[in-house]
């Protein structure tokens, strides 16, 4: 990515339209262009940047150069002003320590510290953020998707005027690369019609498999459990990378202790303590990996497995918990699996496959018509190196 940084840049693109790709490439144009400069790759989960850090070895970049935004804020705190406050739970007071640093830039009037600042998954930093880039960046690019704004309203209009107004923009929204079956479901979770046909437009990727995707409408717990392990199993053997979504972070850890004592060793969102540290979630390992919605943007699995989706799952505004369920079903490339409890399975999720069932794009199940379990599966394998 070789446009020019004398001014602000902004890359407009759906999920799978290669944001990531082309703000790693365009950090290392920067580097090169001038090896001294200091050039940062900002996101905004702690999941994403670990993502992210496992192949920056192949552009010579430097690991470090990927943070966290808030991360860095807290660094950059350290330096400017001093300690980062915490909050009454002892943890560093983000809202704060943005506030406070924001504010200090301001009164030092000091230089920018970095050449440039390249922001990956934009659409959930505020005004406030920008300001803090624009006096600590020469150079800002942003890739930014309002559909996948889950953490504020992110209203896609105002980037520019929050980078200064003169912000140079480049549309990536034709390359998407997910199936037209997973585009279809994904289509369910936007609001607005003008924008659910654009997307649906952007579609690239033949359809290669029949396999529509499924939504199990469970007798209980118990039922969704055992379909889940059935559904995982059968993707492992079919040596996919598998991404299991829920929305929150306790159903995350119910989950991951599960499949662990089921024999299947799946990598599980890691937490972090009051001190900001945290363990590096292993991508390279090939097992499925059991994640919060909001920590799964960015990332890309060949299936996402999304179970738990009751009438009370997705407690947020009904857009935001739309944009949520847009993001997690666009995690995957060729198929998605979700399931909630039997009369009471989130309206949204029904909705969604109401739309697709008449057209054969999507297939609704309970125990009473599920394949029956396949007898050489056993409790205790571990099918996760496969």
């Amino acid at each position: 990515m070789r446009a020019p940084a004398t001014g602000p840049l902004v890359l407009r693109g759906g999920p799978g339209s290669g944001k990531t790709v082309v703000i790693l490439h365009r950090a290392k144009h920067l580097r090169d262009a001038a090896p001294a400069s200091k050039v940062k790759v900002l996101v905004y989960t702690n999941v994403l940047r670990d993502f992210i850090r496992s192949a920056v070895d192949d552009l010579g970049l430097d690991a470090e150069s990927v943070l966290t935004f808030d991360h860095w804020c807290r660094l950059e705190h350290q330096r400017l002003v001093g300690p980062p406050p915490l909050d009454d739970k002892g943890f560093p007071d983000f809202l704060r320590i943005r506030k406070d640093l924001l504010a200090a830039m301001r009164r030092s009037k000091a230089p920018p510290s970095l050449d440039a600042a390249l922001v990956d998954e934009g659409q959930d930093l505020d005004e406030g953020c920008y300001a803090l880039l624009r006096l600590a960046a020469r150079h800002v690019t942003v890739a930014f998707d309002s559909r996948q704004a889950i953490y504020r309203d992110a209203a896609g209009d105002d980037l520019p005027g929050a980078l200064g107004g003169r912000a140079a923009e480049i549309d990536l929204a034709s390359t998407y690369r997910a199936c037209p079956f997973v585009v279809d479901l994904a289509c369910g979770f936007i609001e607005d019609p003008t924008q659910r046909e654009i997307f649906r437009s952007q579609a690239a990727t033949q359809q290669e498999e029949r396999q529509t995707p499924l939504l199990y409408r469970a007798a209980d717990e118990a039922d969704e459990r055992r379909r889940l392990l059935e559904v995982l199993r059968e993707r492992l053997h079919r040596n996919e990378r598998v991404g299991i979504l829920f929305p929150t972070l306790r159903q995350v850890q119910d989950y991951a202790g599960f499949l662990r004592a089921e024999g299947i060793m799946a990598a599980r969102q890691p937490e972090t303590d009051r001190q900001g540290r945290r363990p590096t979630l292993d991508f390279a390992a090939g097992r499925p990996v059991v994640l919060t919605f909001h920590s799964a943007k960015g990332l890309t699995f060949d299936s996402v497995l999304i179970p738990g989706l009751s009438t009370n799952a997705l407690r947020a505004a009904r857009g935001t918990a739309s944009r949520m369920l847009f993001v997690a079903v666009t995690r995957a490339t060729r198929w998605v699996y979700l399931s909630g409890p039997e009369g009471r399975t989130d309206e949204r999720v029904n909705a969604a496959f109401s739309a697709l069932v008449p057209r054969r794009r999507g297939t609704v199940q309970t125990r009473a018509d599920a394949p029956p379990p396949n007898p050489r599966e056993r409790r205790g394998d571990d099918l996760t190196d496969i």
